[in-house]
């Protein structure tokens, strides 16, 4: 299995760097896809085991998911185009067909499926879920925030911490597996403190200089 798993991995690091090569120095580039796809890869891989299912399909899955990112024309559609990619990979290294449509099918359906019908699918969607409230996610916000504007860093903060109030209650979509519904709930919650921090030190260095 673990042969398979590496030579599928290979072809995606190959291939996301190949067709990203102009955007190498942007922060959402091919480097950061091909990380968030290994993230993805493991969370698809500790929710296999949780869920007692097949872990080779699911993170073969997770880590096709996204392999047509820099070659799709409609960001939303790239779900069908990485689908496209992964059984024609998947056929020249010899997997069964019923495993290549399993497969197919969860890649597929991680962008836009509301209703999941596989175990491997749901899993999928729950993987690429949890990555976005990761604390590599966390970091990367820093990166990205404007934090020589308090002012501005104050709205984006308070933006975020928003969104994270409606994905507790399910305004964008449902967990699909109760070990990615427990997991979500402690990273959001993480998330909700580190940035609740901010907020705190925000308002603390507003009113220290209010008052020199």
């Amino acid at each position: 299995m673990l042969n398979k798993i590496e030579q599928v991995s290979q072809f995606v690091h190959n291939y996301l760097m190949e067709t990203g090569k102009e955007h190498l120095s942007e922060t959402w580039g091919p480097k950061y896809r091909w990380e968030h796809t290994l993230r993805v890869a493991n969370w698809a891989h500790q929710l296999a085991v949780e869920e007692k299912t097949d872990v080779e399909k699911c993170v073969i899955a997770a880590l096709l998911h996204d392999v047509s990112h820099f070659v799709s024309e409609d960001y939303r559609k790239h779900g069908v185009k990485s689908a496209e990619i992964a059984r024609d990979v998947l056929q020249k290294e010899g997997f069964p067909r019923d495993f290549i449509e399993d497969v197919a099918y969860a890649v597929q359906s991680h962008v836009g499926e509301h209703h999941p019908r596989t175990v491997e699918a749901k899993i999928l969607q729950d993987a690429d879920t949890l990555d976005r409230f990761g604390f590599i996610r966390i970091l990367l916000f820093g990166k990205t925030a404007e934090l020589a504007d308090l002012k501005k860093l104050k709205l984006q903060v308070q933006s975020f911490l928003d969104y994270l109030g409606k994905v507790e209650r399910g305004d964008f979509g449902q967990m699909w597996t109760r070990t990615g519904e427990d997991k979500l709930r402690e990273l959001v919650n993480a998330n909700k403190t580190i940035y609740n921090r901010v907020l705190e030190e925000l308002r603390n260095t507003k009113h220290f200089w209010e008052i020199l």
